[in-house]
Formats: structure tokens, C-alpha cells, sequence
């Protein structure tokens, strides 16, 4: 009777000392599932060109579901997804809109804010046309993110040009194309708009400020868009870029072309 109560008491403590170790295992794996769990709810994201950038983004979904239209915003010119679009991406929430702003490799920092994506590089390496994957790996790598609800990709400037690249060659990414400026100068000559335009089936449209519209480039490309059924608006008062829509930028009330957007925008959702 001895041996078999040591037993059981034996067999009672390696019980103990199991599930002693089982509920520290827990207890470890717990601070684990709750990093993940921060790491999700950020809205800081990052995603890795094809030639091995990394592009840094940040999302702003102000409680929207996911089946809400996703905005793919993309800055101008030495400038920042963050502070170009710092005064535009709340009123975009305010409509309904979710909205991630990148920071491709062509950047800096106009309107304040850094470029978290050039500050890595030699900007005199980087040419306009080279951001490109940037702009296709925040569309391709986010899918995740829509999950089936309307795409639309905004464009500033030289990303305002190459907005139409992605929509040409990523069929059934995208449900729309905004360009605000695009350029056309020589340092798009590998990546302008109009080589692209014709090979898009989603709705385009772009805007220009009316001082912009004395230059004979901005002309041609605005009869070469529209021959190829773009929707082209000449904004008065307005400044190059997607500032044009920010009446701080301006000096100007902009209402009236935030409602023409927010007009397009809606249409887009409710195809």
C-alpha cells in the first residue's frame, strides 16, 4: 500500500509539474499575441518594391468598414504622402473614403514631414520615372486591405503620370485613376501619361490649375487625353498638384473642386 500512495503521489506532481509549464507557456506566448496584435492596428505599413525598396506608407481608416472604397494616395515632386496630404486625407474619411498615403523614392519634404522612403537614398540617383515600383507595390501588396471594395489611386504631379502606368498595366487592380498635374517635361519623357493612356478601361480623371493651361504642353496634353475619353477639369484658382484642392494653399476657397471630386469619387463607389 506503501509503494502504491509514493506512486500516486509521484504521478500527482509530474501532473503539477505540467501543467505548471503549461500555464507559463501561456502566460509567454501571450505578450507574442498581443505585439501582433499592435503591429495589426498600426497605421503604419511598409511594402517592398520589385528592385527591393522598401516603401513606406501610412493608413487612415478612421473606423471604416472594409467593404468601404481604399485611396491610394501618392505625392508630388520632392514631397510626402504624410504632410502633402495632411489636410486632405480627413475630409476624405469625413466622405467615406479610407485612404493610405505613400512615401515613394522620389521625395522630401515640402509642406513639412520627412520622406521615410528617400531619406534612405542618394536623391540625385532617383530619377521621376524610377518610382514607378513604388506605386506598384503599394497597389499590388495591399489587396489584403480592400477586399473587393473600389481601388482608386490619386496621383500628385510626377504621380500624377504615373498613375496612368499602373492602371495600364495592372488590369482589374485598380477602379480609377486620379491625376492632379501630371507632369509631362522632359523627365517623364520614359513614363508619360499619354503613352499610357489608351490601355486603360477604368475611369480617368485629371485636373489642372487654369495658370497651367498657358503653357503649350499642358495644351497638347490635355487634347490627347480627352481624344482618348478622359475627363479633364480646369481648376481656377488653383496650385500644381493636389494642393490645388487646400484653400490654405491656395488663398483661395477650393469648394467647389473638392465637390467635383467628391462627385467622381462617389460615382466610382457606387458602380
Amino acid at each position: 500500500m506503501t509503494r502504491i500512495f509514493k506512486n500516486a503521489v509521484s504521478v500527482a506532481l509530474l501532473l503539477a509539474v505540467s501543467l505548471t509549464l503549461a500555464a507559463c507557456s501561456q502566460q509567454q506566448a501571450e505578450p507574442q499575441t498581443q505585439v501582433e496584435a499592435v503591429s495589426k492596428a498600426s497605421p503604419e505599413l511598409s511594402v517592398t518594391s520589385a528592385d527591393g525598396i522598401i516603401v513606406h506608407g501610412t493608413k487612415s481608416f478612421a473606423g471604416l468598414g472594409p467593404d468601404t472604397p481604399l485611396i491610394h494616395l501618392f505625392h508630388q515632386g520632392g514631397s510626402n504622402g504624410r504632410a502633402e496630404y495632411g489636410p486632405i486625407v480627413p475630409w476624405l474619411n469625413e466622405a467615406g473614403f479610407r485612404t493610405i498615403v505613400w512615401d515613394q523614392r522620389k521625395g522630401g519634404d515640402i509642406h513639412g514631414g520627412e520622406n521615410r522612403t528617400a531619406a534612405a537614398l542618394n536623391q540625385d540617383e532617383v530619377s521621376f520615372c524610377d518610382a514607378y515600383p513604388d506605386l506598384e507595390a503599394a497597389v499590388l501588396n495591399t489587396t489584403d486591405l480592400s477586399e473587393g471594395a473600389p481601388v482608386i489611386i490619386w496621383g500628385s504631379s510626377y504621380s500624377a503620370a504615373l498613375v496612368f502606368q499602373i492602371a495600364a498595366e495592372n488590369a482589374g487592380a485598380v477602379d480609377g485613376v486620379l491625376s492632379f498635374s501630371p507632369a509631362s517635361g522632359g523627365p517623364m519623357v520614359d513614363c508619360r501619361a499619354r503613352d499610357y493612356v489608351d490601355a486603360i478601361d477604368v475611369p480617368v480623371f485629371v485636373l489642372r490649375p487654369a495658370s497651367e493651361m498657358e503653357r503649350e504642353s499642358a495644351v497638347e496634353q490635355r487634347d490627347i487625353l480627352v481624344a482618348s475619353d478622359v475627363s479633364f477639369e480646369v481648376i481656377e484658382n488653383g496650385v500644381h498638384g493636389s494642393s490645388m484642392l487646400v484653400d490654405e494653399r491656395t488663398g483661395a476657397d477650393m469648394a467647389s473642386a473638392r465637390a467635383l471630386i467628391l462627385a467622381w469619387l462617389n460615382g466610382i463607389a457606387n458602380k
